[in-house]
């Protein structure tokens, strides 16, 4: 009797024991014994009715106590853990937004330092004076921020006979900018960056300049995408700016092997060197006709006056030649008179012409007034001077001067003289050059005299 008390006692803890304490899977196997149990005492011999009823509704009453005896005791600890489950997903969730806010504030600093790197370089291409110096301080930001493999510039000066083909085209690529950047020396070795277009940027300057409009393989939603000719075999993206002055192209901007990823910021940047390199070019304008004359060509006398007073002391200085050729038109007034000012002022600029065409361009060339011109010699002595002189004299004498419908010689009276012991002085020197342009007069005209301060040769 004790024996079958203590077995069920034991059944009946291992039950409550078991859906109480216990997993699942625990439970379920429990069960399902206390099934198999009941279904082998309903069928087995000798078994009391009444006893397997007890023990069937018994089992049933403890697990289900045990079932809601769990609940109850686990409620609290339940609710807590449904708790901390939100509040954990809600820190996660909170976690997944500062992770996602801080990305964007990378992104946000990492296009602040751009945009402060790409102003740096703004103010830097503002301070050039010269086009090819912007143009290399524009290649260097495209080394430091964006991808590229080479960045070329055509200029076009428009008063030769193709206006289409550039007078220079200068090329840079990311090797030029390996090591430590030093503008100067770009500067100092401009020729070295000079370069003949290959066919494939001769037909991107075609289509610029049918166009008239800027021309990119990059941007795909760019109506002017377009490819007008592939001609190497490792095709690059390119694009391709037009830079224009009073409504003329003087200059076309390339940039090959450049991606989609940077193209909005190097459009920006490339606007920008636009923007400067016409301003630049303006500038260069604006100041070529403070100093010119508009008429000729050649310096004005004042610019002129300046460039002599500044040779004059560094040849002094350094003990160097400095000679001194002052040119007179012969009978330029019988032309004026004969032929009218029209005829007069051709005769002028051609002859201005060919005064530039005898002289180093290390020379300068200056309308002193009127008919007259002054030559000034860089670092030459006597002998060469008076050779220059002479072979200028001989080139107007040949010249055949068409002024629309006249064909005209005319000649030169040209006063020469040298820096030296006798003649320092500004004033002196050219009063010397004067000296012999009067005797050259007096002696018959169409002649070279030269003038040392004492006497006339």
């Amino acid at each position: 009797m004790w024996k079958y008390l203590t077995a069920n006692a034991a059944v009946f803890f291992i039950i409550f024991s078991v859906h109480l304490f216990g997993r699942r899977p625990a439970q379920i196997g429990v069960l399902c014994l206390m099934v198999l149990g009941a279904a082998l005492a309903l069928f087995g011999k000798a078994v009391d009715p009444f006893a397997w009823f007890f023990y069937t509704v018994f089992s049933m009453v403890i697990f289900l106590g045990a079932f809601q005896f769990r609940r109850w005791s686990l409620a609290e600890s339940i609710a807590m853990d449904e708790e901390l489950d939100q509040y954990t997903r809600k820190v996660k969730s909170a976690e997944a937004v500062l992770e996602e806010k801080k990305e964007e504030a990378d992104e946000i600093r990492r296009r602040a330092n751009a945009i402060a790197h790409l102003y740096e370089t703004i103010q830097e291409i503002s301070k050039s004076l010269d086009s090819f110096e912007a143009f290399v301080v524009f290649g260097q930001a495209l080394y430091n921020h964006f991808e590229f493999s080479a960045v070329t510039a055509a200029f076009f000066d428009g008063e030769s006979l193709n206006p289409r083909e550039p007078s220079e085209v200068f090329r840079l690529a990311p090797p030029d900018f390996s090591g430590v950047f030093d503008k100067t020396a770009f500067l100092k070795d401009k020729e070295k960056y000079k370069i003949v277009p290959a066919a494939f940027e001769r037909k991107i300057f075609e289509a610029v300049f049918k166009d008239q409009r800027p021309l990119n393989t990059v941007d795909p939603m760019s109506d002017t995408t377009r490819s007008p000719i592939r001609l190497w075999p490792d095709f690059k993206p390119f694009a391709a700016y037009p830079i224009f002055i009073e409504g003329r192209i003087f200059s076309i901007l390339v940039l090959s092997g450049v991606t989609e990823e940077h193209f909005q910021a190097l459009s920006i940047l490339s606007q920008r060197l636009i923007s400067e390199m016409q301003r630049i070019r303006l500038y260069q304008k604006i100041q070529t006709l403070a100093i010119t004359d508009g008429l000729t060509g050649v310096s004005v006398r004042r610019y002129w006056m300046e460039r002599f007073e500044g040779e004059l002391a560094r040849s002094r200085k350094l003990r160097l030649k400095l000679s001194l050729l002052m040119i007179d038109i012969d009978n330029f007034k019988k032309f004026n008179d004969l032929y009218g000012h029209l005829v007069g002022d051709a005769v002028l600029k051609q002859v201005a012409d060919t005064l530039k065409k005898n002289i180093r361009e290390i020379d300068l060339v200056g309308r002193y007034g009127g008919e007259e011109f002054a030559v000034l010699l860089i670092e030459t002595d006597e002998s060469v001077a008076f050779f220059v002189a002479e072979r200028i004299r001989r080139a107007v004498q040949e010249r055949i001067i068409r002024a629309y419908d006249e064909n005209l010689q005319v000649t030169l009276s040209i006063g020469c003289t040298t820096l030296s012991n006798a003649l320092k002085d500004a004033t002196v020197l050219i009063d010397a050059a004067d000296a012999g342009l009067y005797q050259a007069k007096r002696e018959g005209k169409n002649r070279v005299c030269f003038h040392t301060g004492l006497s006339t040769l």
